[in-house]
């Protein structure tokens, strides 16, 4: 293919700049100072037009020169852009084409991606909530990216979630191994859904722990026989005639609901679900999480 080769002249200009700059300096020099006055208003609009018509006549002269410069120059571009346009009509089809292939190879990586994860999944026999946290990242989709590296990448994530799985599920046979404990002195036992919000909240197996131990404290006093109060007969038995037809109306007390949302540590979260689990109160959950900082 011959290559374009082009003959350029830089443009020279030539004028008489400087015999003109000396006149216009000598020719300006009457009018610095003048001060408009309501006397001299008349002469100073005379002036300042003749000092506007000079002005646009060199504006005038620099736009005809320059749009002439420019003809050689728009005739030059549009050649090129010719020939740019003849190119692209080759190029983009091709262009189009590898894109195509590209992204049909990472479809394919992504897929491959897809069971190295399966397959990590089982092997480590990591649970829902951390096998969907083994996702395909955009790394894995390069062109570049062989299939080793995805495979080991995702082996390493994999490990690191089953550390967190192996933590959580060591902590679960604490709490329950505590609960086990605690509801052999209770009548009323404990679960370990009873804890979930402080376990969602990850809060320490210490606190946990500790709290499961005031819980059954609570009960097991509760649990308590009451001593029984001994009353003294009445002397004396007084029959009251009662009207049977006549009752007192019971009155129907209202019902309140507020709807809140209440931001606290799980000590304080702890004691108000204590609190709205007593007598008198009935609650639904309706949403909860933990607030991102």
């Amino acid at each position: 293919m011959k290559e374009l080769e082009v003959n350029k002249q830089l443009p020279v200009i030539t004028a008489n700049f400087d015999e003109v700059k000396e006149s216009l300096n000598q020719s300006l020099e009457k009018y610095k100072g003048i001060i408009v006055t309501e006397e001299t208003l008349q002469d100073c609009k005379k002036t300042q037009q003749d000092l506007s018509k000079v002005k646009n006549g060199i504006e005038t002269f620099r736009k005809t020169v320059k749009k002439d410069m420019e003809v050689p120059i728009k005739e030059f571009e549009a050649k090129c852009k010719e020939l740019v346009g003849l190119i692209g009509e080759v190029e983009q089809p091709i262009k189009d084409g590898i894109v195509v292939f590209d992204n049909k190879r990472r479809e394919e990586k992504k897929n491959k991606a897809l069971e190295f994860i399966k397959e990590s999944v089982e092997k480590h026999g990591l649970e829902e909530k951390y096998a969907i946290r083994l996702t395909v990242i955009d790394k894995y989709l390069n062109l570049s990216a062989s299939g080793k590296s995805v495979s080991e990448d995702i082996e390493q994530r994999a490990l690191m979630l089953l550390q967190e799985q192996d933590r959580e599920l060591g902590v679960i046979q604490v709490i329950n191994g505590t609960i086990k404990a605690v509801n052999e002195g209770i009548n009323t036992k404990l679960k370990i859904d009873d804890f979930k919000t402080l376990i969602e909240m990850n809060a320490p197996v210490a606190r946990i722990i500790e709290e499961i131990h005031k819980r059954a404290e609570r009960i097991k006093e509760a649990e308590k026989p009451k001593e029984e109060i001994k009353v003294d007969p009445p002397k004396e038995e007084v029959s009251v005639p009662v009207d049977l037809t006549a009752h007192t109306p019971v009155k129907e007390e209202k019902l309140y609901f507020y709807e809140l949302k209440i931001i606290a540590d799980a000590e304080n979260m702890l004691k108000l679900k204590e609190l709205i689990q007593g007598p008198g109160f009935k609650y639904e959950t309706i949403n909860k999480g933990i607030v991102n900082k």
